[in-house]
């Protein structure tokens, strides 16, 4: 019950019609919501999936508090007295509406209703009776849309941390779709046992964090996350508040580094446990930093092969599957993801010259969003085709 309630520091996607935003809540925090600006003290202690809405605050006309609610209910229908035949006389020209902005924003400080307020917005237009039917109903939802006073709170999840990602900003994610993101995690075959590899260059932590999630809590599976600096990116694995012993599990260290010290250190690698190594090693001299253990940690796992090899990179792939697929096991997947598909067709060429790969394939996944209305049944106009995957069988030695 504890994970479903609410609490100070956890990180919350609002949800408000279509619109998620994801926000680490804080005590006596506030939140941008569109043009509101919401005091979020009001959800803590309450349950995830709760509805709020959206109330002034007395103190401060430009502040609103959130109040929960059972249900939101349903916009009241207005009625279209009368319609216009086609817009060709309506001018866009600032002055069809009588109500100023002030006016509006005091509908707003008085008592937030969306309902009254396009009510109002449509009452004191003087183009709305002569915009067709269609115009009038695209009016109505706009306006709706902007006023709407219910948000709901969930839990972050993999598909909305990846469809938000993906509609704030796709470069954020190296444009990952989730039907890539869900082709990626089929063709690698991550399971709840072995160790998992990963090479990811900036896709926020959703691609470690998808990986993590799919291995689930309390298995025996390991994932080696790679990463090109300092610091991985890491968004999304805090945001899913994976218990500690799941993070336990995924190593994250710098791939220059843990090659150095792969190479380096080979011959000290050996089959004994790493429980009573590490122990050993800690009593033996001074203690090393962290990330020096984590790649030693990586190099023990990496010792004994990978499950699977996922590379989602911003860099040309040749070089970093070189580097890693020699610790790739016989008879897995390899699984690479690029925005474009000519470095992928270079990679192709190039693995085929190898004489361990077979069943090398490059894929793209062409997603398209539908809008169903009567007489208005059509693909979504702002669509893009997605990523390219190559997959490829290695096989055994």
């Amino acid at each position: 019950m504890e994970e479903n309630t609410i609490k100070v520091g956890d990180f919350i996607i609002v949800q408000r019609q279509g619109y998620t935003k994801l926000h680490k809540l804080k005590a006596h925090g506030t939140l941008s919501i569109g043009s509101f600006n919401v005091e979020m003290d009001n959800v803590v202690g309450e349950k995830y999936s709760d509805t709020f809405q959206m109330k002034n605050c007395p103190a401060n006309k430009r502040l609103f508090t959130l109040e929960k609610v059972d249900e939101v209910p349903s916009a009241k229908s207005v009625t279209i007295e009368k319609s216009g035949v086609d817009n060709r006389n309506i001018t866009d020209d600032g002055q069809s509406q009588n109500l100023t902005t002030e006016q509006i924003d005091k509908l707003k400080s008085e008592e937030l209703n969306s309902n009254n307020i396009v009510e109002k917005l449509i009452t004191n237009s003087k183009t709305f009776n002569s915009k067709t039917e269609y115009s009038q109903e695209k009016y109505i939802k706009k306006k709706e849309k902007k006023y709407f006073e219910y948000v709901q709170i969930r839990h972050p999840t993999i598909r909305l941390l990846a469809t938000m990602f993906y509609r704030q900003d796709p470069a954020k994610t190296l444009g990952i779709r989730i039907d890539d993101l869900s082709q990626i995690i089929t063709y690698s075959n991550i399971q709840s046992q072995g160790t998992h590899l990963l090479y990811d260059s900036g896709t926020s932590g959703l691609v470690p964090a998808a990986l993590l999630n799919q291995i689930g809590r309390d298995t025996t599976a390991h994932l080696i996350h790679i990463h090109p600096g300092n610091e991985c990116q890491k968004s999304a694995l805090v945001a899913m508040k994976f218990p500690q012993e799941q993070l336990d599990r995924c190593v994250n260290v710098n791939l220059y580094s843990v090659l150095r010290c792969f190479y380096q250190n080979k011959d000290s690698f050996s089959d004994e446990p790493v429980s009573k190594k590490m122990k050993i090693d800690e009593e033996a001299g001074p203690k090393k930093a962290g990330w020096q253990k984590d790649n030693e940690r990586a190099c023990r796992l990496l010792e004994t092969g990978v499950d699977s090899l996922i590379i989602t990179a911003k860099e040309h792939p040749v070089t970093i599957v070189d580097e890693l697929v020699k610790f790739l096991n016989g008879g897995r997947y390899l699984v690479v993801f690029s925005l474009s598909r000519e470095p992928l067709q270079e990679l192709y060429n190039h693995l085929k010259e190898k004489l361990d790969f077979i069943y090398i394939r490059i894929v793209n996944n062409f997603m398209r969003n539908y809008q169903v209305l009567p007489e208005r049944t059509h693909p979504e106009v702002n669509m893009t085709t997605g990523g390219y995957i190559l997959t490829a069988f290695k096989l055994v030695s």
